[in-house]
């Protein structure tokens, strides 16, 4: 049996297919999408492009097209049920199973929601009822109503299921789909005098609802329960209609509520979705960065909903997205602030949200007494592992700020943070917040990589010094060299007897346009000349100086650190080997130089 239609979106929507391509592909952004060389045909100028919004791969040289389920197909040459095992396999998604079971038909269930979802609009729209009243009483236009689709289920038992029971829809699936329940009398309708918001993925289908209650019903809002085709964790509401408005203003207003983001929507600001009432969760981030990265959470400002921002915010986080967090004013939900004061008023809360790390500290300040020192004391000591996450600049900014607030030392702040509890510098952690800093924003001097293109070069004409690289530990840093060091290793056939060269053309054919002209230009400038053995002892000892280096940054950050605190002891230590490290790269570079 195949894997049903259900699973197959499910799936799409849970993997990115830049992700997957950008694997083996070199893709660069360009514009809303990301351009590369075409893997399927050769070129030399990229007509290979991949649409994050709309999950598909285009190439306009060759004329391949698809999703990322065909990508995997074209590129590894399987077949659609094992390029869904492997993609599966790689991203831990739990398969349905594929032996006798009987299959479901997702299709029906669409069909239903949808003939459920006309139902209700045509009792919204057909003449005065509480629905309508309601509606219209928050301000929403009829061009609203019909936009999103907003219905009303009549104060009546069986309104619905008499009208589904016509159509031929069983009871069975319509107790399956929460639109009713099983009674002593028999069916009857689970949504019963509530405004109804039908709830959409991101391709168009009804996939359940969301009800609010117009009297002292309880609860306030009645979803649909969790099924075939509705899982709350997977989705957003809204998003339907807004993702291209997220990837327009290239960012994201996350709220509450049904209401929230239909208001914010119909005052015009609409790059809006809504969580569905529940905590965001891992898979909701993923699929709101299809469209956008930086997220703007916008929630209540009663304890639920703090408690509901600082969850998102870490969240977010993990998704690799950037994320601020924005007050509403005077107690307002972002539905009432919006109509109080319009478009403009809102728009300035969202320029002045705070970034995500800021709003966690300024929420761990309730609870403590700041007026105390005792409490000053125990928030310093209680954020310190928040503190410590953070990347060495941000680290930088808030260790200044909350010194700035507090009239304390930015010294005594790195005690708390870069001190075990012994009192002594955390070695580790400060290597391992360099070596962050370093990989993430690594820089490299011009002749660092002029060396490390010159290996490459070397290795390009001679591929047996690819052994020598791996025993002698040189590492390539800049993007460039690792890139081409890559394909020499791809196109090598390891032989080794002899010089083996490998031909330039076949290099930069691998190579992105700005790649190739590059390395192009830097074979033609560099000479080896006839001793490739000087010429690689050259190479490496300059390559030895540049790691001493590093390390001598490290050491200074480290002095630096222990100087603010006062640690005495350390600074020598440290100033010692700083001494020992001076005299090997003085002693390196002479002997590069002999």
């Amino acid at each position: 049996m195949a894997f049903d239609s259900r699973f197959i979106d499910e799936l799409k929507m849970n993997i990115n297919i830049v992700d997957v391509v950008g694997r083996e592909v070199s893709l660069k952004k360009s514009g809303s999408s990301y351009k590369g060389l075409c893997p399927f045909h050769s070129e030399k100028t990229p007509s290979f492009i991949v649409n994050e919004e709309k999950q598909i791969y285009n190439c306009f040289g060759c004329g391949e097209k698809g999703d990322v389920i065909r990508f995997v197909q074209r590129y590894y040459g399987l077949d659609f049920l094992d390029s869904v095992d492997k993609l599966c396999d790689e991203y831990g998604i739990k398969k349905p199973e594929r032996g006798g079971g009987r299959s479901i038909d997702y299709e029906k269930y669409y069909d239903i929601n949808a003939e459920a979802a006309r139902f209700f609009f045509s009792k919204m729209t057909e003449g005065p009822n509480p629905g309508y009243t309601y509606i219209r009483g928050r301000g929403i236009s009829d061009s609203i109503i019909s936009k999103f689709g907003l219905g009303y289920a009549p104060d009546d038992f069986t309104s619905l299921t008499k009208h589904l029971l016509s159509k031929g829809v069983s009871g069975k699936d319509m107790i399956k789909l929460g639109l009713a329940a099983e009674g002593r009398r028999g069916l009857y309708d689970k949504f019963r005098n509530r405004v109804m918001f039908p709830i959409f993925n991101t391709q168009g289908k009804v996939i359940g609802f969301g009800g609010r209650a117009l009297g002292d019903a309880k609860p306030k809002y009645l979803n649909s329960p969790e099924s075939e085709i509705f899982l709350k964790k997977n989705n957003l509401y809204a998003l339907n209609f807004t993702k291209k408005d997220i990837a327009d203003a290239g960012f994201a207003i996350l709220v509450e509520g049904y209401m929230d983001a239909i208001s914010l929507y119909q005052n015009g600001v609409r790059n809006v979705a809504a969580s569905l009432g529940t905590a965001l969760t891992d898979n909701q981030a993923k699929l709101i960065g299809r469209y956008s990265k930086n997220i703007v959470l916008s929630y209540d400002s009663d304890d639920a909903g703090v408690k509901a921002a600082l969850r998102g915010v870490g969240v977010m986080r993990n998704a690799g997205h950037s994320v601020k967090v924005l007050s509403v004013t005077d107690g307002k939900d972002p539905d009432e602030f919006i109509k109080a004061r319009g478009k403009e008023a809102f728009l300035g809360l969202v320029a002045d949200a705070s970034a995500g790390t800021a709003f966690i500290l300024e929420s761990e300040k309730r609870k403590y007494d700041l007026s105390t020192d005792i409490g000053v004391i125990s928030y310093i000591s209680g954020i310190t592992p928040i503190l410590k996450s953070l990347s060495p600049v941000e680290q930088d900014i808030y260790v200044k700020k909350l010194a700035g607030e507090f009239n304390i030392s930015e010294s005594s702040i790195l005690a708390e943070i870069h001190t075990d509890s012994a009192g002594r510098i955390d070695r580790n952690e400060r290597t391992r917040s360099f070596e962050r800093n370093r990989r993430n924003n690594q820089t490299l001097d011009d002749s660092d990589v002029r060396i490390e293109l010159s290996l490459a070069v070397l290795a390009m004409n001679n591929t047996r010094y690819l052994k020598n690289y791996e025993q002698d530990g040189i590492a390539f840093r800049s993007g460039l060299s690792r890139k081409i060091m890559a394909v020499i290793k791809t196109l090598d056939d390891g032989q080794e007897n002899g010089m083996h060269s490998i031909e330039m053309e076949r290099i930069l054919e691998k190579l992105d346009p700005e790649e190739e002209s590059v390395f192009r230009k830097f074979c033609k400038i560099t000479r080896i000349g006839p001793d490739d053995e000087a010429f690689y002892k050259e190479c490496r000892a300059g390559c030895k100086v540049s790691m001493l280096k590093q390390r001598r940054l490290e050491i200074l950050s480290d002095i630096s650190v222990a100087e603010k605190i006062g640690n005495v002891q350390d600074v020598a230590k440290l100033g010692s080997e700083l001494i020992e490290l001076d005299n090997l790269i003085k002693e390196t570079m002479e002997g590069k130089n002999a």
